[in-house]
């Protein structure tokens, strides 16, 4: 038996490898692979299908979607005080979870066994003994680490892009970008990889540079033509991701999320995200969101660990465009703020106290609708 772990990183495309997974996973464990379910509406999913439900193209539940984030972030809970994210509910314990798998595999017998979570990627940081408590579940199996990652500056803009989309009230990026990020996993990807590589020095190693991933059409496609896996055909495609904000417009959900109650932040992002579409703005990669400073440092910082990537991936340069990480962008992160600003129409906002913020952010930049 085989044991693939996708093991991330952060926003390389694995909500739509887990969609694609968890809407699929009747068809492939017809052929032998099994993505396993850890807690009752899981199993109760997995049974449905097996009774004549079948796969279906929908975007399910995140404890059907994603049950090895729920693993993982209950392994980390257990070594640490972070908290387990609040959409995984009704969680088993730890070793229910792993006992839940190593059952699956004892009645199904499956050729392939796969775990996929981003979640994965913070083990080496919080302590690679869970590497091996994840191990000890699989003591004979054949295993692949696959593991994706986006140049840096792409990278850090797309994570602090995500954490404003849900209203979490952060600094701009360009005060956290060469002070705090450097020390995490969101940009010293040694750290997400090189525990990974020596506790399981057996495992067949895919490290895959998101670009190539989105060559490959997606992350589906890119993870089932790198796994050694024999996938089936006929399977149910993902549908359309979720959008994400605009640069040109990130500025202004940041303000919202710290002027506003969370809820009404979140509202307002969604609102942007899906209702105001006729709004234009600076292409994305026009627009500059870091400081100079902020430039000239991470490309000094990210040297050895591009080097490490390197080396590890056997290549001259895992990212050949690395030098695209010291290049300023041409339109300053507030100007196109202030274009994008301008667009919006307080009287459409969906509710008064956003619509409240929104004319007092025009007044405070020296805006108006057009």
């Amino acid at each position: 038996m085989k044991v693939v772990h996708y093991i991330g990183h952060h926003k390389v495309g694995s909500t739509a490898l887990q969609v694609f997974l968890s809407q699929n996973s009747h068809r492939l464990l017809q052929a032998g692979i099994l993505y396993p379910a850890v807690e009752m509406q899981g199993f109760s999913h997995l049974l449905a299908k097996a009774m004549g439900k079948g796969d279906k193209q929908d975007f399910l539940p995140v404890n059907i979607r994603e049950p090895h984030s729920a693993l993982a972030y209950r392994l980390i809970r257990d070594k640490t005080d972070r908290p387990i994210p609040p959409q995984f509910r009704m969680l088993p314990g730890t070793e229910q979870m792993l006992h839940a798998i190593r059952s699956q595999i004892a009645q199904l017998r499956p050729k392939t066994v796969v775990l996929c979570s981003e979640a994965f990627s913070n083990f080496g940081e919080v302590g690679p003994d869970l590497i091996d408590r994840l191990r000890s579940a699989f003591p004979k199996a054949e295993l692949e680490i696959y593991c994706a990652f986006r140049r840096p500056d792409q990278y850090l803009v797309a994570w602090h892009g995500q954490r404003i989309k849900v209203a979490e009230p952060v600094p701009p990026l360009h005060g956290l970008a060469s002070s705090h990020y450097p020390k995490t996993i969101h940009f010293d990807f040694r750290k997400v990889i090189e525990a990974w590589y020596q506790h399981l020095p057996e495992a067949r190693l895919v490290l895959r540079n998101y670009a190539d991933i989105l060559a490959a059409k997606g992350s589906p496609q890119d993870f089932m033509a790198q796994t050694g896996v024999d996938w089936p055909e006929g399977l149910l495609p993902v549908g359309k991701p979720n959008r994400s904000l605009p640069f040109a417009a990130m500025e202004i959900v940041r303000r919202a999320s710290m002027e506003l109650p969370r809820p009404m932040a979140q509202k307002f992002s969604q609102y942007l995200i899906q209702e105001a579409t006729d709004i234009t703005s600076h292409p994305d990669d026009e627009i500059e969101m870091f400081s100079p400073r902020d430039r000239k440092e991470l490309f000094k910082k990210f040297g050895p660990i591009h080097d490490y990537l390197s080396g590890l991936a056997c290549t001259p340069a895992f990212f050949p465009d690395i030098d695209e990480l010291a290049r300023a962008r041409p339109i300053p992160e507030a100007q196109a703020a202030a274009a994008y600003l301008a667009q919006l129409d307080p009287a459409a906002m969906p509710t008064p106290e956003i619509t409240a913020f929104v004319a007092a952010l025009q007044a405070e930049y020296g805006t108006r609708v057009r």
